[in-house]
């Protein structure tokens, strides 16, 4: 190649996503492309023929995907007047819908395309001084806009996607601070666990923040009569969810799986009969205004917003909601978005809501 061809040649990011269960991989690319092509072309043979695969390949892939999951993702009829037709189960479309939606998700991060809902700024079109990529929490919100109040020259972004997308963001350097509520049913710890987990520990900590209390919103009065999580299984109820990879969202799959156990359910049947389990609200506040607009009747969320947006409220868990920065704080404005967190006068204007509780170690490094 002569020296010079080169020139105008454009690098795209390069990724790649999967799903997992424990250390092992379940859906990847290749697996998500052979559902996709069952689900469209309704045969193993014609799904293996469109991708330039052979039948036994995709065959094999399949059955093994089905043998470590113990339960069918895809059904083969046999016969009848149209020869007999391939189609995904429930647990394998929602597995697909899962990747995809994880997929969808990364892209948009890597490639800066995030939906303006999830974005909030103090930066008027300059670079910024400091960037917050995480969970959504309105006490990060205070606590940066009282950073700009007390040095109007700090300029700050705050992207709301989510906790693991806020430990992804630490991991690719493109954050500054990442507020993360993830808790590990290993360990049955929030937070601590991911350090050892993903090696971070040599140039990553953990910030003690404060403890935070998720509810189950209702609107005034609880018009539903909505006394707990049973009450989703309601035809008559609809749920305003949170987006998947939130903190909020693996909470209460996790206290739905507690449920489904109780009752001897299975978790994927049960989460189908629930209307609106599928939706996906960025934002607490969001979730709130599904609510108050009368588009749900019920909705996982902050106390602390519930609170603010005039809601009724259902306590249903406690979480710590911790930050993740750089060992090596260079950049001073982290270290005064802490001393705000940890200040005494900032912690008594947010306690005068309900759902936040601060201690001693809030503001400092617990790992």
């Amino acid at each position: 190649m002569k020296r010079g061809q080169q020139r105008g040649l454009k690098l795209e990011p390069a990724y790649t996503v999967s799903l997992g269960l424990g250390s092992r991989k379940v859906i990847g690319e290749l697996e998500a492309q052979m559902l996709r092509a069952i689900d469209q072309t309704g045969s193993f043979s014609e799904a293996a023929r469109t991708l330039s695969l052979s039948y036994p390949f995709v065959w094999n892939r399949i059955a093994k995907i089905e043998r470590f999951l113990d339960r069918k993702v895809v059904n083969a009829e046999q016969g009848g007047a149209n020869g007999g037709r391939t189609l995904l189960t429930h647990e394998g479309r929602r597995m697909l819908e899962s990747y995809s939606e994880l997929d969808s998700r990364v892209r948009r991060f890597i490639t800066g395309n995030i939906s303006p809902s999830a974005y909030s700024s103090l930066a008027g079109g300059v670079r910024t001084n400091l960037s917050f990529i995480g969970s959504h929490c309105v006490v990060v919100e205070r606590a940066l806009s009282w950073l700009h109040d007390r040095n109007p020259k700090v300029t700050y972004q705050m992207l709301n996607v989510g906790s693991w997308a806020g430990l992804t963001a630490m991991m690719l350097r493109q954050a500054d601070i990442a507020g993360i509520h993830i808790f590990d049913e290993t360990t049955l710890q929030y937070n601590r666990p991911l350090l050892s987990k993903f090696g971070l520990s040599h140039s990553y900590v953990l910030i003690r923040g404060y403890k935070r209390q998720q509810c189950l919103m209702v609107r005034k009065g609880n018009p539903k009569r909505i006394r707990g999580l049973d009450g989703l299984l309601r035809r008559d109820v609809k749920l305003a969810n949170r987006n998947l990879g939130s903190g909020t969202r693996i909470l209460l799959d996790g206290k739905l799986r507690e449920l489904a156990r109780s009752r001897g359910l299975d978790f994927g049947a049960m989460v189908a009969r629930i209307r609106g389990y599928d939706s996906e609200m960025m934002t607490h506040r969001q979730v709130a205004a599904a609510l108050s607009s009368r588009r749900a009747d019920a909705g996982i969320g902050l106390t602390l917003i519930a609170a603010e947006s005039g809601l009724d409220f259902i306590p249903i868990a406690e979480e710590f909601y911790d930050f993740l920065v750089k060992k090596r704080m260079r950049n001073p404005n982290v270290r005064d978005f802490f001393d705000i967190l940890a200040s005494k006068e900032f912690q008594m204007k947010v306690q005068a809501t309900p759902g936040i509780i601060f201690s001693g170690q809030t503001g400092q490094m617990i790992h």
